[in-house]
């Protein structure tokens, strides 16, 4: 945690600290609301109701102990109050307020709201787990000892209550393997999943979705019972909910680690219903940060066996969605999951190349190799050393533009576009004539300077023997002219 100055006093802000404060607090609240698709974890804010004259400090020992005598007050009103206040800070809990957590009497205080029968009380106790699971681990195994508590309201008639016990229950399940594994040995998996088929309410199957999709993060011990009990329920929901494109999203988030950890025999299993059909369709209507867990999904799959690939390029809407996305320069997360699927794509068969080339995908893989980051080229040059393997396609690559990019690579740091750049050079070799490939190399004046430096400084004795031989041939060509 980032270390704060603490003020001796409490001092009143001026009308303009106040309102800076507020835009700051704003700004954060939508940075967060954006990185939710991709946090295992989830707070839930409270929205800000900061006066003219309220101040923000640390979080001290005494408040704590006024926090702590409100929540064991006999008046509802401080209780409430207590409770609001306690989970509003627990959004960005301070070091004070840590110490009340993990070693004070914050959590049997809680506990203690939960056994209550006040359900306006327990809401706001749950959204103070809700966000102590979210916080560091040592605060977050804190929450174990409630788990009991919160599958009685998962399993209960209160919407509100259920919802937020699940949202603690998911936050929990993302801390990691010993977490998901107790919540497994407590019973968790199958309300949740009774939860996630009966949802009608778009808010419930949401956060029903978040808390699976967590449980379904290897490594785990139950992920086979886990597969079996979910896929029926995301092939429902996914019909009964596709034109809600947040209720879509989650159960593709769902999707994303079923996928991820299935067999092959299981992503056979995801093919064979209407999953896929239901996040093309779905997708049509989606954008930006919204289609990453539908191309991470695809990706998935498209990672299996060149069976299964080539089933995917044959649905329709793939090759288009899948250049869409790349296309998205807007989102830069996108565009790389899009690349990487594209890289599984090319990988597979040459029919499946020759679709995702026939529907333009080099116009755009040349464009990134030429003009984006390090990061991405390497993704879009996967696809492209894939099309001139699978494809026997160099002759159809604007080499003149590509060379000089690969090139490059060889004279980086990184030892995998170093090997990517050298494979490139080699495959003009191979499936160009000897005159065209030194022409090539020629117009580019760093090229060859760049094979002989690599073979000077290279560790890897395949890498050595390769350029070696490239370089031979550049010059033996020479002699020969000679």
């Amino acid at each position: 945690m980032r270390p704060r100055f603490k003020e001796l006093y409490k001092p009143v802000p001026s009308r303009r600290d106040v309102r800076q404060r507020r835009l700051s607090r704003e700004a954060q609240l939508r940075r967060f609301h954006r990185e939710q698709l991709f946090m295992g974890k989830r707070l839930r804010f409270r929205p800000s109701q900061e006066s003219e004259t309220e101040s923000e400090y640390e979080f001290t020992r005494s408040d704590t102990e006024v926090i702590a005598n409100k929540l064991k007050s006999t008046k509802h009103e401080d209780r409430m109050s207590a409770l609001t206040e306690l989970s509003t800070k627990l959004e960005q809990p301070s070091e004070e307020l840590r110490k009340f957590v993990l070693e004070g009497t914050c959590m049997d205080l809680l506990i203690g709201f939960l056994n209550a029968t006040d359900a306006d009380e327990k809401l706001q106790c749950l959204w103070c787990l809700t966000n102590i699971a979210a916080g560091e681990k040592s605060m977050a195994e804190k929450t174990l000892v409630t788990v009991p508590y919160l599958l009685t309201l998962v399993s209960g008639k209160n919407m509100e209550l259920q919802n937020q016990s699940i949202w603690a229950i998911g936050n929990l399940a993302a801390e990691g393997e010993t977490e998901r594994e107790k919540l497994f040995a407590n019973g968790v998996l199958q309300p949740l999943v009774e939860v996630a088929r009966d949802a009608t309410d778009e808010m419930v199957l949401q956060t029903a979705c978040f808390a699976l999709s967590n449980m379904a993060r290897k490594p785990n011990t139950y992920f086979n019972s886990l597969f079996d009990l979910t896929l029926p329920i995301v092939v429902k929901q996914l019909e009964a909910f596709q034109n809600n494109a947040e209720c879509v999203v989650e159960l593709a988030w769902v999707c994303t680690y079923l996928t991820a950890s299935s067999s092959e025999t299981q992503l056979d299993q995801i093919t064979a219903t209407t999953v896929i059909k239901r996040l093309l369709q779905s997708a049509k209507g989606m954008s930006g940060a919204a289609l990453i867990p539908v191309v991470r999904t695809l990706g998935n799959i498209a990672a299996g066996t060149d069976a299964q690939t080539h089933a995917l390029v044959e649905r329709d809407g793939f090759v288009t969605l899948l250049l869409r996305c790349i296309e998205e320069t807007s989102s830069r997360a996108l565009e790389k999951e899009a690349l990487w699927v594209m890289s599984n794509v090319t990988a597979g068969r040459k029919d499946d190349v020759d679709a995702v080339v026939g529907a333009g995908v080099l116009t755009d893989l040349v464009r990134i190799v030429e003009k984006q980051n390090f990061d991405i080229k390497k993704l879009a040059a996967y696809s492209l050393l894939n099309i001139a393997i699978i494809g026997h396609r160099v002759s159809d690559l604007p080499n003149p533009r590509l060379l000089p990019e690969f090139v490059e690579f060889i004279r980086c740091q990184d030892e995998e576009l170093v090997r990517m750049g050298v494979q490139y050079v080699a495959l003009l070799f191979e499936q160009l004539t000897t005159n065209d490939s030194i022409q090539l190399l020629r117009n580019v004046p760093v090229a060859i300077d760049a094979l002989e430096n690599l073979v000077a400084v290279t560790t890897d004795d395949d890498t050595r023997a390769l350029v070696s031989a490239l370089i031979d041939q550049y010059y033996q060509d020479d002699m020969r002219d000679a």
